[in-house]
């Protein structure tokens, strides 16, 4: 049984979820991929980003997908957006780069876009945020745990 401060959240709400234990330790959508034996489309990514102004943002797409900057930036009417570096992610969110999911306590007032083809695939695969382990939820569920994001068309590619 891993413990990690998302499955703590997922357990406090009495979320389902199925843990699924990795070989070895993974950092890329791919590999997650690989691991667990599901396709890439059931691989939730969550990207943080930052705007000129040094807020913090949000994106979540499937693996299979790219995410579109342009549109991101006009969304949010930032000038400039780029994505956090391995070093700022950890400082700023003491979160492994490649082990991060899109719930929890930390995400909680940070404004958070997710596409809507997320939810394409009926069973959907997280980070655990532990890189020896991903999560698999029902997509219903994800819905639900994301109910406080924007959902919109941010992703490009397929």
């Amino acid at each position: 049984m891993i413990r990690t401060p998302i499955t703590n959240f997922l357990d406090e709400l009495e979320v389902p979820y199925r843990i699924k234990r990795h070989s070895k330790p993974v950092f890329t959508s791919e590999d997650a991929a690989r691991e667990r034996g599901v396709n890439l489309s059931q691989i939730v990514k969550t990207m943080l980003l930052i705007n000129q102004d040094g807020a913090v943002l949000v994106a979540v797409l499937p693996a299979h997908k790219k995410l579109d900057l342009k549109k991101l930036k006009k969304l949010t009417g930032s000038k400039e957006l780029r994505f956090m570096d391995k070093e700022l992610i950890e400082k700023k969110t003491h979160l492994i780069v490649g082990a991060v999911a899109p719930v929890g306590k930390l995400f909680m007032g940070i404004p958070m876009f997710a596409d809507p083809s997320i939810f394409d695939e009926e069973f959907l695969d997280i980070s655990s945020g532990d890189p020896t382990a991903g999560l698999e939820l029902h997509r219903d569920v994800l819905r639900e745990l994301l109910r406080g994001a924007t959902f919109v068309e941010i992703a490009k590619g397929d």
